[in-house]
């Protein structure tokens, strides 16, 4: 079982961060420099300019450092998703859920029948066939799907959303959720937040871990996050961790 996976099904807090670069040496550098603190590693094809072969290579370079590859897909839709998993990515974020339904269709074409609908095929995953029968015996108690939370019709339906089987985590979306509810502003604020806790409430009652994504970290918001009962914390991101330091020197 997959580092990640593992730590979820146990309650564990785990820390990741997130890659927009499309290029091996930023995965290098970050995760020499983070001591072997991250579990996780997250290939951001959503929003940053990623294609599938820049992707495969970054789950290579992730891998080598005993760190579980994890790749957030552009939309909730099977060509990304089996595209991905094929490539050998072992957690896969899938943004934007708003309905059961979505869902649904989500975790389905994660996994391979009969729990769910993934196609059959010779890929890197399962080493070009070489690895075909051992692969999909063991993919389906391996991978861990994440979906995101990050619409208000999520929120509304999030009790229906968290009681479909084989959903290892969800992850909110702070800046989606208030873009739902309007102008991204302090007037709407308290309204989020209100959003947010209902999220956190109703993810612990029924047992699905929850993720953040700390945009600039500080020690200070870490401990905060990991206080309010987060489980999967994404501390910042590859452009970020750049500007920051630019700032720093030059700023």
């Amino acid at each position: 079982m997959n580092k990640l996976k593992k730590a979820l099904n146990n309650n564990k807090i785990t820390f990741g961060t997130w890659i927009q670069i499309p290029h091996p040496s930023i995965v290098e550098i970050i995760a020499h420099n983070c001591c072997n603190k991250l579990d996780w590693i997250c290939v951001d094809m959503e929003h940053g300019v990623i294609d599938i072969e820049s992707m495969a290579n970054l789950i290579r370079t992730i891998e080598k450092f005993d760190i579980t590859p994890v790749v957030r897909v552009p939309k909730n839709d099977y060509i990304w998703i089996h595209r991905v998993l094929d490539a050998g990515a072992k957690g896969i974020i899938i943004p934007m859920i708003k309905t059961e339904e979505e869902a649904i269709n989500a975790v389905s074409e994660s996994l391979y029948p009969p729990e769910g609908i993934r196609s059959f095929g010779y890929s890197r995953a399962n080493i070009y066939g070489s690895n075909f029968e051992e692969y999909i015996k063991e993919f389906n108690n391996e991978i861990s799907i994440i979906l995101q939370i990050e619409h208000i019709k999520a929120v509304e339906n999030l009790e229906f959303i968290l009681e479909i089987p084989h959903i290892d985590a969800t992850f909110v979306g702070p800046l989606d959720l208030a873009g739902s509810l309007g102008k991204i502003n302090e007037k709407n604020k308290n309204l989020v937040n209100e959003k947010l806790n209902y999220y956190l409430s109703e993810s612990n009652k029924i047992g699905i871990p929850t993720g953040y994504h700390i945009i600039k970290p500080s020690k200070l918001l870490i401990e905060d996050i990991k206080a309010q009962g987060y489980k999967m914390i994404a501390i910042g991101i590859d452009v970020v961790f750049l500007s920051q330091k630019c700032n720093e020197i030059f700023g």
